[in-house]
Parts: C-alpha cells; structure tokens; sequence
C-alpha cells in the first residue's frame, strides 16, 4: 500500500501520537492536547491519520478531527450534525484525493450514527482549509463571518433540517479596554505558541496583555469564540479573526 489512513483511539493513542508537533511531543501545546483529547474521545471524537509511503518509509501527511456537535469546541451552532475540527493535508501530497478520503470518513460515521449531516470551516488565511475541498464533497455554503474570512459549509442529509450557523460574537463578551487579550484552549496544540507570539507582539506595541483559558465546550460557546474555536484575540476592543491581523491593526513601534 502507498497510503493508509489510522484511526486514533484510547488504545493507540500513546503508541500513535498527534499528527501535529510529531517531532515536539516534550512540548506542552502536544501535552495539553494529548490530555484534552483523551477527555473528548469519551464524547464521541474520531481523530485520524494519514500516513503515507515515501520512499522506503511511511510518514505523516495529513489528519481529520471531528467530534458530534454538541460536543464541538467551534463557533458552531448545529443540531445532530458531525463537527469537524480540523483537516490539514500537508507539502505535496495536497490535490491527491487524501482530504476527500478524510472527510468520507466523518460522512460515513455521520450516516452510521443517524446524524443530520456534517459541517466544517474554511478561511481564506492562514492554514485553514479552503472553501474548495468542501463543495468537492457537496458541501453548501450556510454562514460566514470575520468580515467574510470564515466560512460554514454543511452537507445536510436532510432538507428539512435547520441549516447549522456561526453563534454571533457578543459585544457583552468582549474587553473594552486598551490591551490585547488572548483566550485560548487545548483543543489546538499550538496554543502556547500563538499565546508567546501575541504577548511579544503586544510589548512591543506598549500594550497590556493577558491571556486566559477555556475550559469547556459550554464556555467556549458561551464566550462565543473566533469562529474556529482554538483561540480568540481581542485588541483595543475589537476581535482580530486571525494572527497576523495584529499587524494590520497597530503599527509596530
């Protein structure tokens, strides 16, 4: 075989690892989320890896996350609908067909499982997936937010069902004071990165920083989040969708 995909449990979980920071696994990002996503397997997440032949030996190259909705630690509001968290295929392996082959696993348990369908995000920065691989798969466009750098496409099984959407980010939610503010969880192994990125840039710019946990799914909602749920960033009051968009806000002094 060229390929295969492994399907990561409580029972290969230690032998296996994360996809992400394979080569870091010392680190506490890759630490954190190993003891987050032990949790989240009892609520029905399924993390998979793609694992692929190069040369005489077979490497990592890609991975799905996806969890049922009203466990999912997006922005998301879906009712009976498979979550998925992330989906990254790397380097040159890309526009090979593994992304699709991922996503048909969530589809399939989505189905087993009786589900209204399933529901994923793409953006247009970072390393978020592109809209593209989702209306591969027959997936529509539901929502957007961010200023139109998010997007929600769901793959509804049903028409009658109620078309999943982003939670508004609530004004109530967010500081009014001058500084810069990071809330971030675990569900996102490079978290502690972001956080270390953000607060260097902040003394910098002679703001105040703090940053703050997220412990649940419940506050994660409640909180209403950036839209992709790993972290949040707010500045001088307003919500920055992404990073580098600190950039774009304050000149570096």
């Amino acid at each position: 075989m060229s390929y295969e995909i492994i399907d990561v449990n409580t029972n290969n979980l230690d032998t296996i690892g994360l996809f992400c920071k394979q080569s870091q696994k010392k680190e506490t990002g890759y630490q954190n989320k190993l003891e987050w996503i032990k949790a989240r397997f009892l609520e029905g997440l399924k993390y998979k890896i793609l694992k692929v032949k190069e040369t005489n030996k077979y490497s990592y190259r890609g991975f799905i996350e996806y969890i049922p909705s009203e466990f999912n630690w997006r922005g998301i509001e879906a009712d009976n609908f498979m979550v998925i968290h992330c989906l990254w295929v790397v380097g040159r392996h890309k526009g090979k067909g593994y992304a699709s082959e991922l996503i048909q696993y969530a589809i399939d348990d989505a189905k087993h499982l009786k589900m209204n369908g399933v529901v994923g995000i793409s953006a247009t920065k970072s390393s978020y997936p592109r809209k593209k691989i989702f209306e591969k798969m027959g997936f529509k466009k539901v929502d957007e937010a961010g200023d139109g750098i998010f997007s929600l496409h769901a793959l509804s099984f049903l028409e009658s069902v109620t078309k999943p959407s982003f939670f508004p980010i609530s004004s109530e939610n967010i500081p009014d004071d001058e500084g810069v503010t990071v809330l971030y969880t675990h569900q996102c192994p490079y978290s502690p990165q972001v956080i270390k990125d953000v607060e260097e840039f902040a003394d910098i710019n002679e703001k105040a920083f703090r940053s703050k946990l997220v412990k649940t799914v419940h506050e994660t909602k409640e909180k209403a989040l950036h839209p992709y749920g790993s972290f949040c960033i707010y500045c001088d009051g307003k919500v920055i969708p992404y990073k580098a968009g600190l950039k774009k806000l304050i000149l570096k002094k």
